[in-house]
């Protein structure tokens, strides 16, 4: 049997070792756009479809430059 360890979590099965991985990407994702978000003075929303930003033109070209950085 095969043990992977990950963030210092010890994992057996590919699947949860897989799950786990995929919520640490989501929550740095999402991280970063309320970060960009905050920083440029835009407002972000997080609903069904994803994350809504809100924000007037000035706002959404800085949020857009954060966030490519």
């Amino acid at each position: 049997m095969l043990k992977f360890k990950y963030k210092g979590r010890s994992f057996s099965s590919g699947q949860s070792l897989a799950n786990a991985m995929q919520r640490d990407m989501n929550q740095a994702v999402e991280r970063k756009i309320r970060s960009a978000a905050s920083a440029s003075g835009a407002r972000v929303h997080k609903t069904s479809n994803g994350f809504e930003i809100e924000g007037d033109a000035v706002r959404m070209e800085r949020f857009h430059s954060r966030l490519a950085r």
